[in-house]
């Protein structure tokens, strides 16, 4: 079930750069700054309440977000909203008319299952679901 959002996801030219701006300006800082998919992203998550923002700088412009950069430019590329249980998610949104881009989740950047809407479908929008199951608390 979908439960909370989770975080938004910012396209940048210059991580750096737009690190530095949110740390001027918001008084904030990463948690973590790191390259993903295959070295194709880097980026930088940066902790505000109970989310964040996910800031993310493609290194190529073949990529599928360098092309979207060199399209659309800096600035919002999807929000995510977490799930504890994204294939029925899934599933349940395709029967209501979604459609995504890829056929299945694939692991992303926070290294757990993610998949990306088509926005034709939820309203101009790319929305990430990405599955993030309750942490248990283990008895010692």
């Amino acid at each position: 079930m979908i439960n909370r959002v989770h975080h938004v996801g910012i396209v940048v030219s210059d991580l750096g750069r737009a690190l530095e701006v949110y740390r001027r300006i918001f008084d904030v800082k990463p948690s973590e700054v790191k390259q993903v998919i295959r070295g194709k992203l880097r980026v930088a998550f940066i902790p505000v309440g109970n989310g964040e923002i996910e800031l993310i700088q493609p290194l190529g412009t073949e990529s599928v977000l360098g092309k979207y950069l060199r399209t659309h430019g800096e600035g919002i590329h999807h929000f995510s909203l977490a799930t504890d249980d994204i294939e029925s998610d899934v599933k349940r949104l395709r029967e209501r008319g979604a459609l995504f881009m890829e056929d299945c989740p694939t692991i992303g950047a926070h290294g757990v299952p993610i998949i990306f809407t088509r926005p034709e479908t939820t309203g101009g929008v790319s929305i990430e679901l990405l599955e993030q199951k309750e942490a248990r608390v283990q008895p010692i």
